[in-house]
């Protein structure tokens, strides 16, 4: 009976080690499995002014890698990585903006930076990445400046800020409607060379600018400024600026009585739509896209807008952040490593399918995607140009004839 039960055991403790060596291999089987991480760094303005314009893009952002990852993540190189997007805010300062970067750099080593929201902040932001040789993609920065200091490191999604309202102004020269042209601009990087593009288009195009008028990024006041455009009569008043200070100088509008043919506010989300009320009808701006518009992943856009509950109309620069999401994902997959080099390489060496239409990188590193005019008509936005995209008619505030 005992040699009976010492058999028992020592076959019982067989199937232990057997049952246990079997766990060993698989847990060590699925620890090699576990993918990498490809870390990507970058800021979102969750607080501070810019906060009306990309507040809620880090649930954008997240709802993004979480799909990525859910696909299986991106293979580089022969080798399957899931992406993990570290995202700061920087408060809508420039320096923090750059410390931030720095950090990300530094502190949590990251294989790439995308770029913050604004031309301000990238510049800033842009400098940490060429310091460390980290390649950096620029989402919403889009002035001259940025491009005139020829670094290595640095690409951007779109055109130049003097090309933004090109379309624009193909637009209403086609018409043959608008004669006169009032600038008012914010005096702030963007809005800026928005302005001094424009102002050389409607120049070209043989518009009669009667008005030109940079101002104070805090001004509070508009009164005088008003009066002025009110004596002047203007057919069409463009106003260069963000939506903080677009909103504030059309409510005084509306409120002293300035009226004109159009009305051209650059930045003309849903925030500035809410603020002005229903003077806002029939205000003309810049959007990359709107709904119902067939570009590349337009239903997948649609799901991240979803799941991040982000309304496109109130955040337009989601269109971009998702162009720049593609245009990762592009490039990695054709990258032969994670180096920074073979990043940069690669980002620089493609053409991209975006939700904005096709893109590639300029010699100085900007993109080529510029945004459309759209018109706020009945409570949401219409694609007013090129015909091939248009999904409304251009209407103006007084009858033409």
């Amino acid at each position: 009976m005992l040699s009976t039960l010492n058999k028992e055991v020592s076959g019982m403790t067989k199937r232990v080690f057997c049952i246990s060596l079997c766990c060993l291999i698989i847990c060590s089987f699925a620890m090699g499995a576990e993918k990498e991480g490809f870390k990507i760094g970058m800021t979102v303005s969750m607080t501070g002014p810019f906060s009306q314009e990309v507040g809620p893009f880090k649930d954008l952002i997240k709802a993004w890698e979480s799909r990525v990852n859910q696909k299986g993540g991106i293979n580089i190189g022969g080798k399957s990585y899931n992406i993990e997007v570290i995202v700061y805010d920087d408060r809508s300062d420039q320096n923090t903006a750059r410390t931030s970067y720095e950090r990300l750099i530094r502190t949590e080593k990251v294989n790439m930076l995308l770029g913050p929201y604004s031309s301000p902040l990238t510049f800033a932001a842009s400098i940490a990445a060429e310091e460390n040789k980290i390649p950096f993609l620029a989402i919403c920065g889009n002035s001259q400046k940025i491009y005139e200091r020829d670094f290595k490191w640095l690409l951007g999604i779109l055109d130049l800020a003097p090309s933004y309202t090109k379309h624009y102004w193909n637009l209403i020269k086609h018409e043959n409607f608008i004669k006169t042209v009032a600038f008012v601009v914010e005096d702030s990087m963007h809005p800026k060379s928005v302005y001094a593009g424009a102002k050389e288009l409607a120049s070209n195009y043989g518009f009669n600018i009667i008005h030109e008028d940079i101002v104070s990024s805090d001004t509070q006041d508009f009164s005088g400024l008003i009066l002025k455009l009110k004596n002047q009569k203007a057919d069409l008043i463009f106003v260069s600026a963000n939506v903080h200070f677009a909103s504030a100088f059309m409510r005084q509008a509306k409120e002293k009585g300035l009226e004109a043919k159009e009305f051209h506010c650059i930045h003309h989300s849903g925030v500035f739509k809410k603020a002005v009320g229903d003077f806002a009808e029939n205000v003309v701006g810049q959007m990359y896209w709107v709904k119902g518009m067939k570009t590349t992943d337009s239903e997948e856009f649609s799901l991240l807008l979803k799941q991040a509950k982000v309304d496109p109309y109130d955040y337009p620069w989601a269109a971009a952040y998702f162009a720049a999401f593609q245009t990762v994902e592009q490039a990695l997959k054709q990258s032969p490593g994670i180096s920074n080099q073979n990043i940069l390489d690669s980002l620089k060496s493609q053409e991209y399918d975006t939700i904005c239409g096709k893109n590639s990188f300029e010699a100085k590193g900007h993109g080529k995607i510029n945004p459309m005019p759209a018109q706020i008509q009945e409570g949401t936005y219409q694609i007013l140009w090129p015909k091939s995209v248009a999904t409304s008619q251009h209407k103006y505030r007084s009858p033409k004839g």
